[in-house]
């Protein structure tokens, strides 16, 4: 119960009663006694709407950027009396950018009434996002008393990144004709032995799925290869907030995290074994790996990527990803500079398949110092053999992975 307004109404009643004391008569006497009624009345009405309960859900907790996720607000009147009015305040994630994260609702409610309410809205950021608390306010008919309630238990919702589909040949990236390499075999394909079948997964291909075997068993069967060590491919994703502009959904990191996620789920709906290192302050690492619940860990990485500040840490980055078997490596990055592509040139000509997705830092606000030298420095990748794709803020992922599309620098 609002106290304020406990406070209020015992001055206004004690001011009106010395009034009418003082002053004698039946006017000032019946103006309170009527404002007594009233206020004794709206208490009461008010207390009892204390009886309203709410309740906030939603179909899934786990979503992606650019989907709608419904949300249902049930509110009921357990009293026998009439509700006049109810005010909702439900916390919200903040991926859909409410003013305050909060959803406003207000209505009134019959005896015994309940009342469901349906809404969409749109996920604009990935992230973690706690919600579910809920404000119920009520009042009584005269608007002199409120009553404040909190309901609701805080929950989670995961937004993971937007993915796009970017087809199935890994290869069309390469540019100057390099193709697809010994370090991007399909797993299941050539340089693996057929050993096998055994029941299918929920993170196999339709490829693998061998179909004479599964129709006489009258079971879904899969093809077992013995593991090449070659196939696969690893991002590699620059998350120093030095490399990227910008702010919100159309920030450069956004764009980078999208396209991590779209390589990632090509890789996994095609069987290639795929993995991911994010460099900031800090290095992050899931190695190569394959199935649905591999794909999902490397999600699960992608969602809470923040632009850092901290040492350069390219060298020791470097080291620890260029290590072991030889893989395709695709690095996406808004700074390049001679350091980096001498490295790169030298990891080339060692054997690796690389391709550098190089951010136009100007196109995401600002304005990028070292666009003359990225120029210059792509050239320089592109005649060590190096495939180098410019991505600014416009650039349509699904038109570049169909070749429709190449930046230049």
């Amino acid at each position: 119960m609002d106290i304020g307004a406990i406070i209020k109404a015992v001055i206004w009643l004690g001011l009106v009663f010395l009034y009418a004391f003082g002053a004698g008569g039946k006017v000032p006497y019946f103006l309170f006694y009527t404002s007594l009624v009233i206020f004794a009345a709206g208490f009461v009405w008010a207390f009892i709407n204390r009886r309203v309960s709410a309740l906030c859900y939603t179909e899934s907790l786990s979503t992606q950027v650019g989907s709608k996720v419904k949300f249902t607000l049930e509110v009921e009147n357990r009293s026998g009396w009439p509700v006049p009015w109810v005010q909702c305040w439900v916390q919200m994630p903040g991926t859909f950018d409410l003013p305050d994260n909060l959803g406003c609702y207000t209505f009134s409610l019959k005896a015994h009434e309940k009342k469901v309410l349906h809404e969409e809205l749109e996920c604009r950021q990935r992230g973690r996002f706690s919600w579910g608390s809920i404000l119920v306010r009520t009042g009584d008919i005269f608007g002199v008393f409120t009553s404040s309630q909190h309901m609701g238990e805080m929950k989670q919702i995961v937004v993971l990144p937007k993915i796009y589909d970017l087809g199935d040949d890994l290869g069309i990236i390469y540019s100057q004709g390099l193709g697809l390499n010994r370090g991007l075999t399909r797993r299941g394909r050539s340089g693996s032995e057929f050993m096998g079948v055994r029941k299918y997964d929920s993170g196999d291909g339709i490829s693998r799925i061998h179909w004479k075997a599964s129709a006489r068993s009258q079971n879904l069967l899969v093809k077992e290869f013995e593991e090449n060590n070659n196939y696969g491919f690893i991002i590699i994703l620059d998350a120093d907030e030095k490399h990227h502009r910008g702010s919100g959904p159309d920030c450069s990191l956004e764009k980078a995290v999208t396209l991590a996620a779209s390589l990632a789920a090509m890789g996994s709906r095609n069987s290639y074994g795929t993995g991911i290192a994010v460099s900031g302050s800090q290095i992050a690492r899931v190695p190569i790996g394959y199935g649905k619940g591999h794909f999902n860990l490397i999600l699960e990485t992608l969602v809470g990527v923040r632009t850092e500040a901290g040492l350069d840490c390219w060298e020791r980055f470097s080291d620890s990803v260029f290590t072991g078997k030889r893989c395709g490596t695709y690095l996406i990055t808004g700074f390049i500079d001679g350091n980096l592509v001498d490295r790169l040139i030298r990891m080339k000509h060692r054997g690796w398949e690389i391709v550098v997705f190089l951010l136009k830092l100007e196109s995401f606000g600002g304005r990028d110092i070292t666009a003359e030298n990225r120029q210059k420095e792509a050239l320089r990748l592109r005649g060590g053999g190096i495939s180098v794709v410019m991505v600014d803020r416009q650039t349509d992922l699904r038109l570049l992975f169909r070749g429709l599309e190449y930046g230049n620098c």
